[in-house]
């Protein structure tokens, strides 16, 4: 569906337009780049909530990296949707905004979810995109390759620069984090595994990640609060090491700029291979294989994972419990992180 603008819709799209029509004066959207493939448009969009204020602490949810993985988009957009619905009446929202700031980003990639891509229109793996490379061998193509875009995970040629999608996704989190006193980022996925993950940086690397100790904060703040929940937290590395992360190369691009602010790129890696085991018909199709295909199965995902998100708001309002601890603390957590994450295996 094409509107006069010149605007082509699928699904995910329009879910993302019609939260932008119930936005009201509840927060704002932006489109933060168009992308054209063959006679067809796409629109990026962002929304924020909050303050027009970039030092304030930053939540950032994003989600459709890569293209394929539709229910990643459809968690974000889904919990949007709750957001601005709870923004019309719950007081402890409203007035959590006075002292943050909370953005959505939920389709990175929409040239790739029209055409069920992994890739963008180009054939490249946006995630494997930036000028990084992994320090140490790792799995053959999947750590990323410059053979084909014909091949999955494919990079891009070593001379070209990035990808459109991919230095939009960046310009968009140094405007909207980089100033920030505190910014987390959420990046949702589907596809690896039987369990849930969480990941933070490094991808490239097995060396210690410096804010590895606030990261352990975090977490003994979420098993404490919910003992229950279903993630495995650790650094990407212990699964496997890529060329070209995103995440990978704005941390350390923000390192080099800010001696301050603190910025963690986390990614969680919904594991999509316990929807195929309930349903195996779902092998036979590269769809099934990185997303629940029943309806039900859907909203049972965006329930498991809303638990998640709502703590991160709590926590975006929290960071003298984790990100801005004492001396003393933050000196005990990065030993307890190092012999938790990093003793074994070696860096």
């Amino acid at each position: 569906m094409r509107d006069k603008s010149g605007i082509d819709y699928f699904p995910e799209l329009l879910e993302l337009f019609k939260c932008a029509e119930n936005l009201g004066h509840s927060g704002v959207v932006r489109e933060e780049q168009r992308v054209s493939f063959e006679k067809h448009t796409f629109p990026i969009l962002s929304f924020r909530f909050g303050p027009d204020d970039v030092t304030l602490p930053t939540l950032v949810f994003v989600a459709g990296v890569h293209g394929l993985e539709k229910i990643g988009t459809q968690i974000v957009t889904s919990f949007l949707k709750s957001f601005i619905h709870l923004l019309a009446w719950d007081r402890s929202l409203i007035n959590l905004l006075k002292d943050c700031r909370i953005l959505f980003y939920p389709l990175v990639n929409p040239v790739g979810m029209y055409k069920n891509l992994r890739s963008n229109g180009n054939g490249v793996d946006l995630m494997r995109n930036a000028p990084i490379d992994a320090l140490r061998e790792g799995l053959p193509l999947v750590r990323g390759h410059r053979l084909s875009p014909k091949l999955p995970w494919y990079r891009g040629k070593l001379e070209d620069p990035m990808e459109l999608e991919a230095e939009t996704l960046c310009e968009f989190i140094r405007r909207d984090c980089f100033g920030s006193s505190c910014s987390l980022v959420l990046d949702v996925h589907s596809g690896f595994g039987l369990i849930d993950r969480l990941w933070f940086p490094y991808a490239y690397s097995q060396e210690f990640f410096p804010d590895a100790s606030r990261v352990l904060a975090l977490k003994k703040l979420f098993d404490k609060s919910f003992p229950h929940h279903v993630y495995t937290i650790e650094p990407q590395h212990h699964s496997y090491t890529t060329h070209g992360d995103l995440w990978d190369y704005l941390y350390l691009e923000h390192r080099k700029r800010s001696q301050e602010g603190i910025f963690i790129p986390l990614s969680l890696e919904m594991g999509s291979w316990h929807w195929v085991r309930k349903n195996p018909r779902q092998i036979f199709s590269s769809f099934g294989i990185f997303n629940p295909v029943l309806p039900h199965r859907i909203k049972r995902a965006e329930r498991r994972h809303f638990l998640l998100l709502n703590f991160l708001l709590k926590a975006i309002v929290s960071t003298d419990q984790w990100a801005f601890i004492d001396a003393k603390r933050l000196a005990f957590f990065e030993k307890c992180s190092e012999q938790l994450w990093y003793s074994v295996r070696g860096r």
